[in-house]
């Protein structure tokens, strides 16, 4: 299987297939209800939504995003890599956020599980 390339719709897509497939964040977003909207300045929009039972990730802007990330390539994909800690992208002004940020901090571990879930796109896309 060819590797999808970051931030492509084949890797948007492949990340959906892995949001969709795991038992464990289908299970939260049966009691978690979240949206995740993921800017890149030369590059894509694109979201996770969980609700309902189930886990997407899609292109283009989310409806009602509870949060917006923003930045640039480089920092996007040095954070893929696991290169760049988002909180000190953050504290650095490389990736800049708005909406409401105490949903993530109350559901802490639906990150920590998107994070997992997304690890072996990640592998692949190295």
């Amino acid at each position: 299987m060819a590797q999808p390339v970051p931030f492509s719709d084949a890797w948007i897509a492949a990340l959906d297939e892995a949001a969709r497939a795991h038992d464990t964040l289908c299970d939260m977003a049966s009691t978690v209800t979240l949206s995740l909207e993921y800017r890149v300045a030369d590059g894509p929009i694109w979201h996770i939504t969980l609700a309902d039972g189930e886990a997407r990730v899609r292109t283009g802007s989310a409806t009602e995003p509870t949060v917006t990330f923003s930045t640039d390539r480089a920092t996007a994909l040095g954070m893929m890599n696991g290169y760049i800690d988002p909180l000190d992208a953050v504290i650095t002004g490389g990736l800049s956020m708005s909406g409401d940020p105490r949903p993530l901090v109350e559901h802490h571990a639906v990150l920590v599980t998107l994070g997992d879930v997304f690890g072996a796109v990640r592998t692949r896309t190295k």
